[in-house]
């Protein structure tokens, strides 16, 4: 068994160990797990012959105008005119503006994809395992690209398909959802112990390890509510630099104790 005071304690008492290097290694894992890939850019748009004819609806407004005595009639002509010459123009470049941002959309999406499952997963079994191995060892961040020297192949698969499963059950049923992201939460540690593992037995060892554990571990996570509130108040900056390298060594620390690790030996 496990205490959420026993696995904050010991958590707490390592932080204070190797401080920067946990806060540097948090900030790591916090970017890599939020999964965002954000671009700020301009994009212009060149039509070329497709321009509003500018001169067609001056001569317009010129009808219009120069006839001082134009009727309604004539005025309506020239309204005609003019709208003849701007609307094309018009729904050609509103057409074009759409159609650009649309690329532009997918190609966000597909490079946002690319960068989580080819850089982001495995550097999040990286970092797990730099919190996880500091347990009994003093912590190395070379450990944050175990993953990209081990088995990456495997580990891309294995945490790509982690992710989907718990995306299209969290579009089921919320609940559902919430339940297998705790059963497959110890995926990424196993994998950084053992990335050669077959994908199936990865997933039945984190269901075994969480098993009759997922209440406890939701309740281990609401323990962090409060200091969550305190880093929003503190623009974030508490989050940064102590409750986020903390909750990571805490649950760093409940995988080695489902594991059976008992102590961390550093």
């Amino acid at each position: 068994m496990w205490s959420r005071v026993e696995l904050k304690t010991q958590a707490k008492n390592l932080l204070k160990l190797n401080y920067w290097m946990f806060v540097l290694g948090g900030i790591i894992l916090s970017i890599v797990t939020a999964g965002n890939v954000s671009g700020v850019g301009r994009t212009n748009f060149n039509f070329g012959k497709k321009d509003v004819d500018y001169n067609s609806v001056s001569k317009g407004f010129g009808e219009v105008f120069s006839n001082g005595d134009a009727t309604s009639g004539g005025l309506n002509d020239s309204i005609n005119s003019i709208a003849k010459n701007i609307t094309p123009s018009v729904a050609r470049a509103i057409s074009a503006v759409i159609i650009g941002g649309i690329i532009i959309a997918l190609v966000v999406v597909i490079v946002s994809i690319a960068v989580s499952v080819f850089v982001f997963n495995p550097i999040e079994v990286g970092a797990k395992r730099f919190f996880s191995r500091s347990y009994e060892a003093k912590c190395d961040m070379r450990e944050i690209t175990y993953a990209f020297k081990s088995n990456y192949l495997n580990v891309i698969k294995i945490m790509f398909f982690k992710n989907l499963f718990t995306f299209l059950w969290t579009l089921l049923f919320i609940v559902p959802g919430i339940i297998k992201r705790y059963e497959y939460s110890m995926i990424p540690y196993i994998l950084s112990e053992n990335p050669d593992i077959d994908m199936q037995k990865a997933f039945e060892e984190s269901k075994r390890l969480t098993d009759g554990q997922k209440w406890q571990m939701f309740v281990l996570d609401l323990s962090f509510i409060g200091w969550g509130i305190l880093g929003t108040l503190t623009f974030g900056l508490l989050g940064i630099f102590f409750v986020s390298p903390y909750s990571y060594l805490t649950k760093a620390g409940l995988y080695r104790r489902l594991r059976g690790y008992n102590d961390y030996k550093y």
